[in-house]
């Protein structure tokens, strides 16, 4: 990281404006602009000053350190993240090797520089493009796994076994998620009871909440997961008794409506069945555009909307677009006019 980033993350952090900053240093908004872009540095003088204003010593202002704050590599990652949608992935992956030289052992950077790229390639469906990094990413990945911090390392971990998965790769795949420990303990239920003793039970609600969202939807997961296996070994019976509880669940708790969709077009892909299969891309991305408006229900009524709420629809769009693209599974479908017009109006859309 050099000055003017420096300088520039830290005044962020902080809350001051560039105006701000010229103000208390007694110089001129344009000339801390350039300042933050490189174009120009600060007068030596000022340097003490500067330091104290953003309240790091003159080590941090000079990037003497070889890790970077959670806050840091958030406000980095979100421009990389603009970067990619912006400008490019060849300039986003140039930016992140920039960065990861800077500080080669933030294993924290590593992986969630390997996290945002995959997903940006992945949502836009660049196929040459992953085709172009993707041993880039894996190698991100790979020594991220290998982290003294557990939380970078597994979660480094679980997105390499995925990618093995996807690969075909099954034996390292495996291997991967041996290294990934069994959680058999439950922290939520202890943690909402502390915070009730505490006098905070809304605090314990929205936390509860919070966890039964994730729960449910790695439930819906395991279902979608369950039908599929059961339709491969000719339980057709049990693949629609599944589809239908799975609709079930989704209504009981209020879940995106879409979800409601999936189950009955699963069962249509698998079973071949051309007319209804398209029929049901169309409900599925239909749904998908619909906001899901969680806060009405009273089982998430206290989770905050997130600023990334609103792009929830538009990302499983691109992602699902991308998958009739290049799974097998929708081959059959490839030379339906319907499904094309439909496919066309979508991706202007998003």
């Amino acid at each position: 990281m050099n000055l003017g980033e420096q300088i520039r993350i830290n005044r962020k952090k902080i809350g001051l404006t560039q105006e701000q900053v010229a103000d208390y240093l007694g110089v001129s908004t344009p000339a801390v602009n350039k300042w933050e872009r490189g174009t120009t540095c600060p007068d030596i003088s000022l340097l003490p000053a500067l330091a104290r204003l953003l309240d790091i010593d003159m080590n941090e202002l000079f990037s003497f350190r070889e890790e970077l704050t959670e806050l840091e590599i958030g406000l980095f990652i979100n421009e990389l993240s603009e970067t990619a949608q912006e400008i490019s992935t060849d300039a986003a992956f140039t930016m992140a090797e920039k960065k990861l030289h800077e500080y080669p052992r933030c294993d924290s950077l590593r992986y969630h520089c390997a996290l945002i790229l995959n997903s940006v390639l992945t949502l836009n469906g660049f196929k040459d493009e992953q085709a172009k990094y993707e041993e880039t990413i894996l190698s991100w990945l790979t020594q991220a796994a290998e982290s003294s911090d557990d939380r970078t390392r597994l979660s480094a971990l679980c997105i390499l076994a995925s990618k093995y998965i996807q690969r075909n790769e099954h034996e390292k795949a495996t291997m991967l998620l041996e290294q990934i420990p069994d959680i058999t303990i439950d922290k939520a239920l202890l943690q909402a009871t502390i915070l009730t003793r505490q006098e905070s039970p809304d605090a314990a609600a929205a936390m509860l909440e919070a966890k039964l969202l994730q729960t449910l939807s790695q439930v819906q997961s395991y279902l979608y997961r369950l039908l599929e296996l059961e339709e491969v070994t000719g339980h057709c019976d049990r693949a629609d008794q599944i589809a239908r509880s799975t609709v079930q669940m989704v209504q009981t708790f209020g879940m995106w409506d879409y979800g409601s969709v999936i189950p009955m077009l699963l069962l249509a892909l698998y079973r071949k069945q051309k007319d209804e299969s398209v029929r049901l891309i169309r409900q599925t991305l239909e749904e998908a555009q619909k906001p899901w408006m969680f806060q009405e229900s009273p089982l998430f009524c206290r989770i905050p909307p997130s600023g990334a709420s609103g792009n929830l629809g538009k990302n499983f769009i691109r992602s699902f677009l991308a998958e009739i693209d290049t799974d097998e599974g929708y081959t059959f479908l490839r030379d339906s006019d319907e499904l094309r017009e439909v496919l066309s109006k979508y991706r202007m859309e998003v």
